[in-house]
């Protein structure tokens, strides 16, 4: 679920007319499969071209922008910049609010701590002596500068692999039907835990909204599998750390206003260090789920300051934290190697597990699924959100939820 079908219902309790937009990117990633009802088409109503865009922005008055997915970030930068009184970020540079080449760039000249990051352009030779020079500092991660969950995204141990990965890369149409550079990444060091700070700026003002921690295996091919997201107290140990770190992040980035959403791993001995970065709301319907453990999420801030500008209600002050009073989770299904769905997942039983609160199976009957190799490859699975007392007890309850999903496939 893309975080854009989210805001609309909550603005229109607010009395907020909201002009919906597709584009082809988000179609070309599989982040729609359809037009949004509705909604108005980029290339078939504007021909693609961002100042007819604007114009009838400005002609209906729009005064605030929304990013859905990944795949309009670049377009919602443009029209915030450009639209009279709208709120904005940093004026010029926003490609490194979208771009991971520049972003990693920027961390880098702002003193950010940062992982060793090297781009392969389209089109590079990649010569013995090209390949010798990167692998030098192998292993290390490989992904491409432009893309979402995780597609790409590949460690690799010697230089064979690291060709093949770059090759994948930059001999096919990226996630977004461009072309993005291949980027060599320093691995980050063991012990590798990965966070997910989800945060919310008004008026150059950070919010963290949330806090979770990734559970992710390595797959037989070198992918980075996601097995669970698992909420996390901002009291927790090292949560204050990776917060800290967090707003360093948005500074750098030049973050104003609007949601973001960061990848950072940790380990105590290195610290923590951003490995992803989306100026948008977490996806995959996950803000609803934070909102359902906490009480606030980071698209229901972004609607109350929305209705603070245009309808002037008052910014409630507790809407800017969060607290956790039960522990939560997502299991994310997954697969180890290519396996037929013998019997249609019953999403009833599945949902009268111990902890269930939703369940969403995607998953078919009769049909072939690869080796998860992305966190698209699990959605394509399914997912199962769960609550429990305390963490051994969501243990217990993953557990079981995977045991019944296995059950299901040959």
């Amino acid at each position: 679920m893309s975080s854009g079908t989210l805001y609309a219902p909550i603005l229109a309790e607010a009395g907020i007319p909201v002009v919906l937009l597709d584009t082809g990117r988000a179609l070309a990633a599989g982040l729609r499969d359809g037009s949004t009802p509705g909604a108005l088409d980029f290339e078939l109503d504007f021909g693609g071209d961002r100042e007819r865009l604007l114009a009838h922005c400005v002609a209906q008055g729009v005064g605030y922008v929304i990013a859905g997915t990944e795949s309009g970030i670049e377009l919602v930068e443009y029209l915030r910049e450009s639209i009279p009184g709208c709120p904005a970020n940093s004026a010029g540079g926003s490609r490194k609010r979208w771009d991971k080449e520049a972003m990693f760039s920027a961390l880098h000249e702002n003193g950010v701590p940062s992982l060793r990051t090297r781009a392969i352009a389209p089109g590079t030779e990649l010569s013995e002596d090209l390949l010798a020079r990167h692998g030098a500092s192998l292993p290390a991660v490989v992904k491409p500068s432009t893309g979402a969950g995780s597609v790409g995204v590949r460690m690799v141990k010697d230089t064979g692999e690291l060709r093949e990965a770059v090759e994948s890369i930059l001999g096919a149409p990226g996630f977004f039907g461009d072309r993005p550079s291949a980027l060599v990444q320093e691995l980050f060091p063991a012990p590798q835990t990965e966070y997910v700070v989800d945060t919310s700026s008004h008026d150059g003002v950070h919010e963290v909204l949330g806090l979770s921690r990734y559970d992710k295996r390595l797959s037989a091919q070198g992918d980075f599998v996601y097995e669970r997201i698992q909420w996390m107290s901002p009291e927790e140990t090292p949560a204050r750390e990776i917060i800290r770190y967090a707003e360093e992040v948005l500074r750098a980035f030049g973050v104003r206003v609007g949601p973001s959403h960061m990848e950072i791993m940790y380990n105590a001995r290195t610290g923590p260090r951003l490995i992803d970065f989306g100026a948008r709301a977490h996806g995959a319907g996950h803000p609803l789920k934070t909102y359902k453990l906490t009480g606030v999420s980071q698209i229901h801030r972004e609607c109350e300051y929305v209705a603070h500008l245009l309808r002037g209600t008052a910014l409630s002050a507790a809407g800017g934290s969060y607290a956790l009073p039960r522990d939560g989770a997502i299991i994310f299904f997954s697969l180890d190697e290519a396996t037929r769905c013998a019997a249609q997942p019953d999403e009833e039983a599945l949902r009268e597990l111990p902890g269930v609160h939703e369940v969403m199976v995607n998953a078919v009957a009769g049909r072939d699924y690869p080796a998860t190799r992305s966190l698209l490859d699990s959605l394509d699975l399914g997912l199962v959100f769960l609550s429990a007392r305390d963490a051994k007890q969501l243990d217990e309850y993953g557990g079981a939820v995977r045991e019944k999903f296995a059950s299901y496939f040959a």
